[in-house]
C-alpha cells in the first residue's frame, strides 16, 4: 500500500476538532433557539432526537458505502452537509426549518464520523490504530471543549440585554468552524485498492459481527461509557442543585472531567507502553464504579471534582480503545461496517439510557441515577474482563 500523506494524522484531528467544536456548541445553542422561537421543553426533546434519527437509520448503510472505497468522497461530503445544516440553524426563523437543520447537521456528523474512524483504519502503520483512535477522539474532546466557551462567549457579548439569549452570531461562527475543517482533509485520500475487492468476497453480515466473540462485549463497554458521561452531563446540574452549587461551579465540575479525558487520550500511546492493553480496556468501565457511585453521598465540590477527574481519566481511554477492538475482530474490508455497527450501538444507548434514567429518577430521585449508572459500569466492567482476561 502506497505511504499515507505526511502528517494526516494530525490534519484529521485538527478538522475533526474543529468539526466537534461545532457540534458540540450547536447543540447547546440549538435549545436556547428554540425557545427563542417559543418553543418550550418537549420541543427541544422532539429536535433534540432528530439529531440522532439519521445516524440510527443509516449508519450501517454509510459503514458499508466507506468499506467500498469512498471514504475521501463521504468525509468531504459530510463536511459539506455539516455545514450547510449549521448555516440552515443559523439562518432559521421559524421552528420547521430549525428541525431540519438539526436533522441535515445529524446526517453530517454521521458522515464525518464513519469516514474519519475508517481513514484511521486505513492509513494506521500496523500495530498504531490505538495512537490513531487516541488521536482523533482526542480531536474530539479539545474540539467539545473548546467550542461550547466559544459560542457561550459570543452569545453572551452579542446578547440584547432583554434577557433572552442570540444565538445568531455564535452559530454562525461555528458555521465557519465547520468550512475551515475542509481545507484541513483535501489531502487525505484512501490508497487505491483500499476498498472491497472481488477478493475480499461478500460483506460480513450485521448479525454475523454481533455473533462475533467479544463484539458485543466491546459494543457493551463504549456504549455504557458514552451513556454514562451523558447522564452524568445531564444530572450533574440536578444535584448540584440540591448541594446548593450554583451554575458555574457546576461547570467547573463538568469541565474537570473533560480535562482529565483530554489527558488520558493524549497520554494513551505512553501508557499502552507500559500496561497490558486488556487492563486498560477494562478500567475504562471498572474504574469509575465506585467514583460514579460515590458522587451522590459526598456534597463536597472539592471532593466531587476529584470524583469526577477519576471518572474523565478513565473514560477518555475507552473510546479509542474500543473502536480498535471493534476493527481487530473484522476483516479489513469490513472495518468501517463495524465502526457503523458500534455507532449505532452507541447512538441506541444514548436515546435508551437517559430515558430509562429519567424514569427512575422522578421516581427514586436524582441519587438513584448515579448508582444506576455504576450497576452498567459494573455490568460493562464484567463482560470485558470475561472477553480479555484470556
Amino acid at each position: 500500500m502506497p505511504h499515507p500523506p505526511r502528517h494526516w494524522l494530525l490534519y484529521l484531528c485538527l478538522s475533526t476538532a474543529l468539526l466537534h467544536a461545532a457540534f458540540q456548541s450547536i447543540r447547546v445553542l440549538v435549545s436556547y433557539r428554540i425557545l427563542a422561537l417559543g418553543g418550550d421543553a418537549t420541543t427541544i426533546g422532539a429536535v433534540t432526537a432528530l439529531y440522532a434519527i439519521v445516524p440510527l437509520i443509516a449508519a450501517v448503510r454509510m459503514g458499508r458505502v466507506v468499506d467500498r472505497g469512498h471514504t475521501t468522497a463521504i468525509l468531504r461530503s459530510g463536511i459539506v452537509v455539516t455545514t450547510v445544516g449549521a448555516g440552515l440553524i443559523a439562518l432559521s426563523s421559524g421552528l420547521f426549518v430549525l428541525a431540519a437543520g438539526n436533522v441535515v447537521l445529524g446526517l453530517g456528523q454521521l458522515l464525518v464520523t464513519v469516514s474519519g474512524q475508517a481513514f484511521v483504519s486505513i492509513l494506521s502503520p500496523p500495530g498504531q490504530l490505538d495512537r490513531g483512535f487516541a488521536g482523533l477522539t482526542l480531536g474530539v474532546s479539545v474540539g467539545q471543549a473548546v467550542g461550547v466557551p466559544v459560542a457561550g462567549v459570543i452569545a453572551a457579548t452579542t446578547g440584547d440585554g432583554n434577557g433572552s439569549v442570540e444565538t445568531t452570531g455564535a452559530l454562525l461562527v461555528m458555521t465557519v468552524f465547520s468550512l475551515l475543517s475542509l481545507p484541513l482533509v483535501l489531502g487525505l485520500r484512501e490508497p487505491p485498492g483500499s476498498g472491497r475487492t472481488a477478493e475480499d468476497g461478500a460483506p460480513q453480515s450485521i448479525l454475523s459481527m454481533l455473533a462475533t466473540k467479544g463484539m458485543k462485549p466491546a459494543m457493551l463497554s463504549s456504549l455504557v461509557v458514552l451513556a454514562s458521561v451523558d447522564l452524568v452531563v445531564a444530572y450533574l446540574p440536578l444535584l448540584g442543585e440540591q448541594f446548593g452549587f450554583g451554575v458555574l461551579l457546576v461547570s467547573i465540575l463538568l469541565t474537570a472531567r473533560t480535562v482529565t479525558s483530554i489527558v488520558s487520550r493524549a497520554l494513551l500511546p505512553w501508557a499502552l507502553r507500559r500496561i497490558p492493553r486488556r487492563w486498560l480496556l477494562v478500567s475504562a468501565t471498572a474504574g469509575t464504579i465506585v467514583p460514579v457511585a460515590l458522587l451522590p453521598l459526598v456534597p463536597n465540590p472539592w471532593v466531587i471534582g476529584a470524583l469526577l477527574a477519576v471518572c474523565g481519566m478513565f473514560w477518555g481511554v475507552g473510546q479509542p480503545l474500543t473502536m480498535t477492538w471493534v476493527v481487530e475482530l473484522v476483516a479489513p474490508a469490513d472495518r468501517a461496517s463495524a465502526l457503523a455497527v458500534r455507532l449505532t450501538g452507541n447512538r441506541l444507548g444514548q436515546v435508551a439510557v437517559p430515558m430509562v434514567a429519567g424514569a427512575i429518577a422522578g421516581a427514586a430521585g436524582v441519587a438513584s441515577v448515579f448508582w444506576v449508572t455504576a450497576a452498567l459500569l459494573s455490568a460493562a466492567a464484567t463482560t470485558t474482563w470475561r472477553s480479555v482476561r484470556h
